[in-house]
């Protein structure tokens, strides 16, 4: 008997496809998450569900071919089947992962002339007077009558202030000179939400620039795009790297970034089929489709030159030191990265953030596997440290006093971290007056240092591209230098 394969419309996820329409919206709890959805010019908030149904209903979407599963792989593969398969784009064939996101990009030669850039990006809004105490200030302690982070469970950095100990492997690199903190840091202009500071942050320019700041870097640094200009793991690149200028990929690992089939033949028959549809479309999709293939390639080439972990270093059993390891994978393989941007999240800490004797908790959790990944990442990369920068960031910092559920609201004035072979380490630098309330601004540590004014340094005498600093920067003038880099 012949079996009619079934075609159906798809529906589920059919919102994801169209990003001009509809943005997520995220909430403190988790079943309040939205989708934000543009209908006719005015903003409606829909659930996943209801979104899906409002795009299914107003846009043209493929059609989904059942696949014969057979032993020795897939039958029917056909262009409708692919099309389905990659619903959001080609990067919906890709292995996924659970890791944080990163991305790559390359110098046009494949030189490695400038720094690596590694920017981590703490989501949730990172207390910095948790991972930094202020021990001689009696306002923090009355403050946080039971979070404060006690002088004897700090690591000194100077007289002001104590690294938390749950941090200790940051010990060796502040003593080497490879490790600066910048104290009072933030955007001037904090709303307190994730979804808009985060935005904000990443494009570090005012709201009508739509792309983001290191995406605007490599676009002025060099006119060439290369295969691994801009690479990010998740459904969506990170906005930081958003520009016109190139393109930019979802990637998982070394490991999986491939075609995901049932078995190898079925790969070649899929590639085969994306290379005649896309192809014969010709234009901007054919060029796109091209890219995607170059960007696999390049990957296997990558993968195949066999780059590990060095001997003896050992990262954090989380998603964040297996992106820490892959970053460094790609970093020692010589195929001139330049920009690796990844996320830590989990710093939403609004109850139970926890003691820091208390090596379980919360923040003390939480902040030992960052502390450990770079730790980390600075054993395995050896020589290449010397000319690698990280610089961590987050949308805002958390009140100053504690809440009634041991945890922090949302705040403002907040803590970066600068690490590398080629910055001036061993310092703190900005400034955070006393806690008391007469010098916090609506309860929050007061912004001393614009965050763009530590990227401008670091674009500067790292990345070799302070001429463009206009432009990756627009609307911000840079003031009297930290001297961090």
């Amino acid at each position: 008997m012949t079996q009619t394969r079934r075609k159906t419309r798809f529906t589920r996820g059919a919102a994801l496809l169209r990003e001009d329409v509809v943005t997520p919206l995220h909430h403190h709890d988790d079943a309040r998450d939205t989708l934000v959805v543009d209908v006719d010019g005015e903003r409606r908030a829909m659930s996943p569900c209801e979104a899906d149904g409002f795009v299914t209903d107003n846009f043209s979407l493929p059609e989904l071919t059942d696949v014969e599963h057979v032993d020795g792989g897939p039958r029917h593969i056909s262009r409708r089947h692919v099309l389905a398969g990659a619903a959001a784009g080609i990067g919906g064939l890709l292995a996924g992962s659970l890791m944080p996101r990163y991305s790559f990009a390359a110098t046009g030669d494949g030189t490695t002339a400038r720094d690596l850039l590694v920017c981590v990006f703490m989501r949730g809004g990172f207390d910095g007077l948790s991972a930094v105490a202020p021990v001689g200030d009696s306002a923090y302690y009355a403050a946080r009558p039971t979070i404060a982070v006690r002088p004897e469970q700090t690591i000194a950095l100077d007289d002001t202030w104590g690294l938390n100990a749950n941090m200790a492997a940051l010990r060796p690199l502040w003593d080497a000179g490879d490790f600066a903190v910048v104290q009072g840091s933030g955007s001037p202009e904090i709303s307190r939400s994730h979804f808009d500071d985060q935005a904000a942050v990443e494009r570090a320019a005012p709201a009508n620039v739509r792309s983001g700041w290191l995406g605007r870097h490599l676009q002025t640094s060099s006119a060439q795009t290369g295969t691994l200009r801009g690479v990010t793991v998740g459904s969506a690149s990170v906005l930081s790297l958003a520009t016109t200028a190139m393109d930019t990929l979802a990637m998982s690992s070394l490991d999986s970034f491939d075609l995901r089939t049932h078995t190898p033949a079925a790969r070649g028959r899929v590639r085969a089929v994306l290379d005649e549809m896309y192809g014969a479309a010709g234009g901007a999709v054919a060029e796109q489709a091209d890219t995607t293939f170059e960007a696999i390639d390049h990957v296997r080439s990558v993968r195949e030159m066999g780059v590990s972990t060095a001997p003896g270093v050992t990262y954090p059993d989380s998603a964040w030191g297996r992106g820490l390891a892959e970053v460094a994978k790609v970093a020692k393989a010589g195929v001139g990265v330049e920009v690796a941007c990844l996320d830590i999240d989990d710093w939403d800490m609004h109850a139970r953030l926890g003691q820091a004797v208390n090596s379980g908790d919360w923040f003390s959790s939480r902040s030992r596997d960052l502390a450990q990944g770079l730790a980390s990442f600075r054993e395995d990369l050896g020589e290449r440290w010397a000319t690698t920068t990280v610089v961590t960031m987050s949308e805002f910092g958390r009140r100053v006093a504690e809440n009634g559920s041991g945890g922090l609201d949302h705040g403002q004035g907040n803590t970066m971290f600068v690490l590398g072979g080629g910055i001036n380490g061993g310092r703190v630098y900005g400034s955070v007056p006393s806690l008391r309330a007469s010098n916090l601004v609506l309860g929050d540590v007061p912004v001393s240092v614009d965050y763009r004014q530590a990227l401008a340094e670091i674009v500067t005498a790292r990345l070799g591209n302070g001429a463009n600093l206009a432009e990756i920067f627009p609307g911000f003038t840079p003031g009297d230098p930290l001297g961090i880099a």
